[in-house]
């Protein structure tokens, strides 16, 4: 939908219900304000501007590199969905549309065996985030707790807590307020960050500040083809150095991995795991560098054209580049 369709949708205020932090700021970031659209917002801690916030997250992660550990996870509505199950409608739509909703939902509970499976992200992309049996995926929700809390503490948890014009992901905040509150998990300016900030930061102007010259290992499924197109995107970053540890595609939930070749040796981690990171980046630890939850930005690094089917991952002179070839 463009932008000039999204601004004749009337804005619809967020219910009280869905705000579990105290403030609402407008969701600008640097490099990428072609991607807002007036009633973007994120949810906040207090009142600040947003792109002062994002160049203090990235100066987080330059002044961590090869020298500490920080973890960075992000979550979204699969995660959402995993971590708190299945959520009322989202009270921002019609009647018509919960009731619809909530149908889809059982039918897609039925066809999946009521397990936790694969999604399919946007734009035809075919996106895998695991795939784990109904009792699997109960049983997960505890050590998955454990090891978010764990991350809260000594890294940063990239929160979906965005919304707009189009409903989307906002039904789950207060399950999630209400998870946090239970496993004392309290968000900080330290240990919180919007959700989109981590996409900005890797494919963004300030990519170059990150990535150029770095050691860096990546952890994640590729293997052959995708494999190489992952490692020349990141060359073509000016990467020093690419080690790779290989996981699990659908079970990284389960995964027990070895770091202790890459000790000393590398500057920063990227991980693309699905739902099962927090499990790797918690193995981590030992390498005392910043481990980024890079999610999507494996399948641009991989292909540039992928830029243009996920939020705030083509920056602006991109966008303005192609208004400019496709008038």
């Amino acid at each position: 939908m463009t932008s000039a369709a999204i601004d004749k949708i009337p804005p619809q205020p967020l219910p009280k219900a869905y705000h579990i932090l105290p403030e609402s700021i407008d969701f600008i970031i640097p490099g990428f304000r072609s991607f807002y659209t007036p009633g973007d917002k994120t949810l906040a801690l207090r009142q600040r501007d947003c792109e002062e916030w994002f160049n203090e997250f990235v100066d987080k992660l330059l002044a961590a590199c090869g020298k500490y550990y920080l973890p960075v996870c992000r979550m979204s509505d699969g995660e959402f969905l995993f971590l708190l199950g299945y959520q009322p409608p989202n009270l921002r739509l019609s009647l018509k549309e919960r009731a619809k909703q909530r149908i889809n939902r059982f039918l897609q509970r039925l066809y999946c065996g009521w397990r936790f499976n694969a999604y399919t992200a946007g734009s035809g992309l075919f996106y895998s985030s695991g795939e784990y049996s109904y009792l699997e995926w109960q049983k997960a929700k505890k050590p998955y707790t454990d090891w978010l809390k764990k991350i809260s503490e000594q890294g940063i948890l990239a929160l979906h807590l965005n919304y707009g014009r189009i409903p989307f992901q906002e039904y789950y905040f207060p399950a999630l307020g209400r998870w946090m509150d239970r496993h004392s998990i309290k968000l900080t300016d330290y240990n919180y960050v919007p959700f989109y900030f981590v996409y900005a930061a890797l494919t963004g102007p300030r990519r170059t500040d990150l990535l150029k010259g770095r050691r860096v290992l990546v952890v994640n499924s590729a293997e052959g083809e995708k494999h190489r197109q992952v490692e020349d995107g990141l060359r073509k970053e000016g990467i020093a150095k690419i080690f790779w540890h290989p996981i699990s595609r659908m079970r990284s939930l389960y995964d027990r991995i070895d770091v202790t070749p890459f000790i000393g040796k590398v500057d920063l981690a990227v991980v693309g795991a699905g739902i099962g990171k927090p499990n790797i980046m918690i193995q981590l630890e030992p390498l005392q560098v910043p481990c980024i939850d890079a999610g999507f930005v494996f399948e641009v690094w991989a292909n540039p054209e992928n830029k243009r089917k996920r939020a705030v991952c083509a920056p602006d002179e991109e966008w303005k580049e192609r208004k400019e070839n496709n008038p």
